[in-house]
């Protein structure tokens, strides 16, 4: 899958940035993390807000999160009432 034309790279990381908690501390790694959720979230058919708060939630199997969008045809806001 590939992301939605509306979206590019700058809009993909100003968008995780808006998302971070601003007493969370990230390690680079972890934030690398949390930009990939993001991404996959994206390409399997999320709206961005939902995208943001299913990539935060790392506890959320992100299998579960794509599936439920792209196979089983949930909307991603019906999705993140499922999974939180």
């Amino acid at each position: 899958m590939t992301l939605p034309t509306e979206f590019d790279e700058r809009e993909i990381g100003l968008a995780v940035l808006e998302g971070l908690d601003p007493n969370e501390e990230l390690t680079p790694a972890e934030l690398d993390h949390r930009a990939w959720r993001f991404r996959q979230l994206l390409e399997h058919g999320y709206e961005l807000e939902d995208a943001m708060v299913i990539a935060r939630a790392d506890h959320v199997d992100l299998e579960l999160a794509t599936a439920l969008v792209a196979l089983h045809g949930c909307s991603s806001r019906l999705a993140v009432r499922i999974l939180l």
